[in-house]
């Protein structure tokens, strides 16, 4: 095996040589590890396109094709779930992940650190490479989809426990975790992250203490139950808190719905 992190660089070299040539390739960049200066030779390759927004059904047909241009020969190449993009894994191992971005979707802040490749009209990225941010605070926003998916998945779980179905419960304790996190962010003003593998430079010290803090659930019902009152009871004097900074409306009919329903097949309160 090649030594240090020679084989991510062969494949940004193709990245770069090889995807301008098509035309409805509009920009190249590195986005995760590579995009932020913080790669080691564990990390995965990133490559994200931005694309005409007439080609996108050319990509869905011809995707293995562009993806194979990079990694080469692969053992696994599937579509990203929830994404418009494509995975790869090398016989030795390489993950390599190609992401697409219509350009009428395209957004230069998604992401935390970007390092540009090709920019066909200098328009894309007009001041060239991103620094990573490091979860530098900004201004606090109202994270609304997350709040209304906590107290979603939070009434969820009368179904699953009333069904016995412990291990989907247990699941469902991480599923409910996240939305508090996407609330911490918010409360901070951090929008861009690095990715699914780097999170503590985003969290305050004390939010990383109330995440630490989360009891083990288990998979019995009074442990999932007490994870789930533990994470109640944080999201809701955070969220109220964030949402009376930012002038949002607190959601009151479905969270106090929700925590009926909870307490009338519990019979224990989760606030």
């Amino acid at each position: 095996m090649r030594g240090g992190d020679g084989r991510q660089r062969e494949v940004i070299e193709r990245a770069r040589e090889v995807l301008p040539s098509d035309e409805q390739i509009l920009g190249v960049y590195l986005a995760g590890s590579y995009g932020s200066g913080e790669a080691d030779r564990f990390s995965d390759v990133d490559v994200h396109c931005v694309v005409t927004d007439d080609s996108t059904t050319w990509f869905e047909e011809h995707w293995r094709e562009v993806l194979g241009a990079l990694t080469g020969p692969t053992v696994l190449a599937d579509p990203i779930p929830g994404a418009f993009g494509w995975l790869g894994i090398t016989p030795d191992w390489l993950h390599v992940d190609l992401v697409l971005h219509p350009l009428a979707s395209f957004d230069r802040l998604q992401y935390d650190g970007v390092r540009v490749l090709f920019d066909r009209d200098g328009t894309l990225f007009p001041d060239g490479d991103q620094p990573r941010q490091g979860g530098r605070p900004g201004t606090p926003y109202w994270p609304e989809q997350a709040v209304m998916l906590f107290f979603y998945f939070l009434g969820n779980l009368v179904t699953v426990l009333g069904r016995d179905e412990r291990i989907v419960a247990n699941q469902g304790v991480g599923a409910v975790r996240d939305q508090l996190i996407a609330l911490m962010l918010a409360e901070r003003g951090v929008r861009r992250t690095g990715g699914a593998k780097r999170l503590n430079a985003y969290l305050s010290t004390e939010q990383r203490a109330a995440l630490e803090a989360i009891p083990a659930a288990g998979f019995e019902p009074d442990g999932i139950i007490a994870a789930n009152q533990y994470l109640t009871r944080e999201f809701i004097r955070r969220g109220t808190a964030l949402a009376e900074r930012t002038g949002n409306p607190w959601p009151v009919e479905f969270v106090d719905a929700t925590l009926t329903h909870l307490r009338t097949h519990f019979g224990v309160d989760f606030t």
